[in-house]
């Protein structure tokens, strides 16, 4: 199962595999993520950056405190979610009712602002005493 990691504030490239399952064209995807923690879900329309259709697709998500779905934001938490691509004709929609999905996997919300590193710059000598 596909794994990928958002990190909170920021833009992330992901790369999913959703051409091998994708019958419409012109085509738009729909990306659901589902927190696993609450069951809450949130939907946007990521930007296409791929310039190998045929092998992959890329997109950038964006995690930020206040999405605009449409330009492939959304608000995440720190943890574990279940995704889904869905296929669509439109590039405004954002219910996945009647839509066919393409690819699930996993995301992992990392926010790497809370993680702080300590240096440690002291050098402590031992001596050692022989008899």
């Amino acid at each position: 199962m596909p794994t990928f990691i958002i990190n909170k504030g920021q833009s992330n490239d992901i790369c999913p595999t959703l051409v091998e399952k994708t019958t419409l064209s012109p085509v738009f995807y729909l990306l659901e993520v589902t927190s696993e923690t609450t069951g809450n879900s949130v939907y946007c329309i990521p930007t296409e950056t791929s310039t190998e259709l045929q092998r992959y697709n890329e997109f950038i998500i964006t995690e930020t405190a206040n999405p605009v779905p449409l330009n492939g934001e959304v608000s995440l938490n720190e943890g574990r979610y279940m995704y889904k691509f869905y296929e669509q004709s439109s590039s405004t929609n954002l219910n996945p009712s009647g839509l066919t999905e393409v690819e699930n996997g996993i995301i992992i919300c990392v926010d790497n602002t809370n993680h702080l590193n300590t240096e440690y710059t002291s050098i402590t000598t031992n001596t050692e005493y022989q008899p």
